[in-house]
């Protein structure tokens, strides 16, 4: 199953925020906000016959004016890739609807929030997407665009994930909290038509 991981690509150019006079030269790169274009690159090699690469991921984003603030906008760039790749795209808050999607073959981009009053986030200090790949016995199957070795030890979270890297498993809770619970509409799903 293919895994991307942003970090590994900090020499792709990204041009984002571009509404706001865009980011700060140095920053704009996959390595700094492509974890949307990775999340999207992996669903379409999962759910289709179709591979999208980044830098054709970067084009689509720029097409769709899925860079116009701050990363990607799922938005925008996800009903492009569904078009362009013959996926279904629904986008939901219901966490119900979110397992039933995965239990019928579909995949889903999360949007997940950050650190708040409650203490840090567990994928991210900010804003973050990552891509759930299934739901069974009580917990989600992710992969994070960003993981590092380490990542959840130094935010401290590490007892709220399980690591069989490159998956990413929690409980339904967890997901919940980060996302619906920070999010106003953070679940992103596609499904091979």
């Amino acid at each position: 199953m293919l895994y991307v991981n942003q970090l590994e690509h900090p020499y792709i150019r990204y041009e984002y925020n571009i509404d706001h006079g865009g980011a700060a030269e140095h920053n704009q790169n996959v390595a700094r906000a492509g974890c949307g274009l990775c999340s999207m690159c992996m669903v379409v090699e999962h759910l289709t016959t179709h591979t999208l690469s980044l830098e054709d991921c970067v084009q689509l984003s720029y097409d769709s004016h899925a860079n116009g603030n701050i990363g990607t906008d799922l938005e925008f760039l996800g009903p492009a890739a569904a078009e362009k790749f013959g996926m279904t795209y629904e986008r939901t808050r219901d966490m119900d609807a979110l397992v039933a999607w995965l239990q019928a073959g579909g995949e889903a981009v999360i949007n997940v929030g950050g650190d708040d009053e409650n203490g840090k986030g567990v994928f991210t200090y900010c804003g973050h997407y990552i891509v759930a790949v299934s739901y069974e016995n009580g917990e989600f199957c992710l992969l994070d665009p960003s993981y590092t070795e380490d990542k959840f030890e130094k935010n401290g979270n590490a007892h709220k994930v399980r690591v069989e890297a490159p998956f990413i498993y929690c409980s339904y809770d967890v997901l919940a909290e980060e996302s619906i619970g920070k999010r106003e509409l953070p679940l992103y799903m596609f499904k091979r038509k």
